[in-house]
Order: structure tokens, then C-alpha cells, then sequence
């Protein structure tokens, strides 16, 4: 293997941080870089696709509850996105962006999604069984049931006026997760 090929060396912690709008547009590439680093790492290929859908429903989340009181929505015309963006760009709209904090160690990963959105307290609740998500006739929901159930451990963390930080950790070896 060459030296790009193989996970960090034992007690080596390797960080790399990206920042992207909250549009749906973003989640196909992170859902690559994080799969390219999950693949790198020596995890499964079911570990590797738990990865990329616990990612890419935490930035989803992101994405469609964060910032809706800015307007942000994937149900948003070309045009309203256009002009959110140039908000954003132009900074008038504040640091509405999604961080993704990624942690290579030799046993793990760890991911961090992290806003300065409302706050995971003001939006819409999960649920807990998929039975829940049935009676309630669908709708959502299931976001952060499969982050739990696919990734080894999950914690919020929200700071006071700074939005949610989403740590995902994923321990290279473990068994399988259940969904």
C-alpha cells in the first residue's frame, strides 16, 4: 500500500474541515468525501454505506431545519436560493453554512456537523422506532434514528446562541450496527 492508501499511523490523529452552503446540492459531495475517507480507513462496505447515510442525513437535517428562519429550504424556487446565497456570500444573512469536521484516527472516525442554526431544540422531533415513524404516517422523522443506529456513538452538543454540533463517532472494527 502506498502511504495514501492506509489509515493514519497508530496515535497519529489526521483533522480535515470543509464549509458548504446549506443547499442540497452539497450533501452528493459530501457524501463522496466522506465515503472516499471511510473506504481509506479500512471500514466495510456496510460500514462504509452507514457512514455515508448517517452524514448525509445529519447535513440533510442541516439543511431543511437549520436555518428555515432565514428562509433556507430545499422547497425554495432557483431564484429565492439565488438570492439567499448572495446573502449569505455577501455576508447579510450571518454564517449560515454547514461545517463537517472530520477526525481520522487509527481505530475511528469521527464527524462533526456543526451550524449556527436555531438550535436542535427548535426543530421538528424524530423518532425513536421505525413503528413510531409508521403510526405517524411517515412525514420524517427518521434522520436521526438511522444516525443512531448506524453510527457507534452520537451527541449533541449546543452551545448557547451557536446553533448544534453533531459528533458521529464510528470505531473501525466494531460488528455491524443494527438498523
Amino acid at each position: 500500500m502506498s502511504g495514501t492508501d492506509r489509515p493514519a499511523p497508530c496515535g497519529e490523529v489526521i483533522d480535515l474541515e470543509i464549509r458548504c452552503l446549506p443547499d442540497t446540492r452539497m450533501l452528493a459531495p459530501v457524501r463522496a468525501m466522506a465515503t472516499a475517507i471511510a473506504a481509506q480507513q479500512g471500514f466495510s462496505p456496510d460500514q462504509i454505506d452507514q457512514i455515508e447515510m448517517a452524514v448525509d442525513e445529519a447535513c440533510a437535517n442541516v439543511v431543511r431545519h437549520a436555518y428555515r428562519h432565514l428562509g433556507i429550504s430545499p422547497d425554495l424556487s432557483d431564484e429565492e436560493r439565488a438570492a439567499i446565497h448572495a446573502a449569505v456570500s455577501e455576508g447579510t444573512a450571518g454564517d449560515c453554512t454547514i461545517r463537517l469536521r472530520v477526525s481520522l484516527a487509527e481505530d475511528r472516525l469521527v464527524f462533526q456537523v456543526i451550524d449556527n442554526g436555531i438550535g436542535i431544540d427548535k426543530t421538528p422531533p424524530g423518532v425513536a422506532r421505525v413503528e413510531e415513524f409508521v403510526e405517524r404516517g411517515g412525514g420524517g422523522g427518521l434522520g436521526m434514528l438511522i444516525i443512531r443506529n448506524y453510527m457507534d456513538e452520537v451527541t449533541y452538543d449546543q452551545p448557547e446562541g451557536q446553533g448544534t454540533i453533531l459528533t458521529m463517532t464510528k470505531y473501525l472494527g466494531n460488528p455491524e450496527p443494527t438498523a
